[in-house]
């Protein structure tokens, strides 16, 4: 059973979530918020780890909120996508 994704679909979906530079700043920021997380978990620090990994988030989905995007809409492309091809032969299906 072979499960294709589109990939140029959804490059196509990232980059018209990612046009507002505040968006993207942020992003920066969250994603090195969330570097220093995993960093902090394993060096054994899992309160600034914890702290750090929802500074990350937050901004993440807070560029989305900003650029007015679903933060989530390329997961649910994929799983959209993944569902589609299997032909409705899964043997479990996870949300709509």
């Amino acid at each position: 059973m072979s499960q294709r994704i589109d990939t140029q679909q959804m490059l196509e979906t990232f980059r018209a979530n990612h046009r507002d530079p505040r968006n993207l700043a942020m992003h920066a920021v969250g994603f090195w918020f969330v570097a220093r997380a995993l960093k902090r978990l394993v060096t054994g620090h899992l309160f600034t780890a914890a702290v750090n990994l929802g500074a990350g988030l937050a901004l993440l989905v807070g560029g989305h909120e900003i650029e007015g995007t679903d933060a989530f809409s390329i997961f649910r492309q994929a799983r959209r996508q993944m569902s589609e091809g299997d032909g409705g032969g899964a043997a479990a299906r996870v949300g709509p």
